[in-house]
């Protein structure tokens, strides 16, 4: 009976990720909290982040979800940008590994790795993928998977300048402060 128990246990740890509420719980993003300090070390050019909504993808190499997010953040890199819409995808991996991975899959956004200050680690993140929206002052406005993320939410994202609520798309949950 223990090893079943032990069993179940571990197949809901792996499968859990899975499902973005079960991943909202497991990582520790707070909506309306302010974007934690963290000393991000860009391999690409760092983005201008002033006024900016950011979108910050978390991501890694070996993670399937992850990659085939990819081609989407490069979409909403371009169509957004000029509208200002900052991503920046940032890994645990050491520079080396992101760079070599970089030249067989090319993210057009900003992509970083995580320095002194973690925000992996300040904010919780224990599963893969995961994605913040950080409004202009700093605050963090949604969360959740990356799969998830639409163009509407975007937009309205983009087009939010006070504490308006916007509904998530597929789930029904808000982004108001919890």
């Amino acid at each position: 009976m223990k090893k079943l128990l032990i069993s179940l246990c571990g197949t809901f740890l792996l499968v859990a990720p899975s499902f973005a509420g079960i991943t909202d719980f497991i990582n520790g993003v707070k909506v309306g909290a302010q974007l934690p300090a963290n000393d991000l070390q860009y391999l690409s050019p760092p983005p201008n982040l002033a006024d900016k909504l950011v979108l910050v993808d978390f991501w890694a190499t070996w993670c399937a979800p992850c990659v085939e997010s990819i081609p989407k953040l490069n979409s909403w890199h371009e169509r957004y940008e000029r509208k200002g819409l900052v991503v920046v995808g940032v890994s645990q991996e050491s520079k080396e590994v992101v760079q070599k991975f970089l030249v067989k899959v090319p993210m057009h956004y900003a992509h970083a790795v995580e320095g002194g200050k973690s925000l992996h680690k300040a904010l919780r993140i224990r599963s893969l993928p995961y994605a913040i929206f950080v409004d202009r002052t700093g605050k963090i406005v949604w969360r959740g998977q990356p799969s998830a993320i639409t163009d509407d939410l975007i937009g309205s994202l983009l087009g939010r300048h006070d504490d308006a609520i916007v509904v998530l798309p597929h789930t029904g949950r808000s982004t108001a402060h919890e």
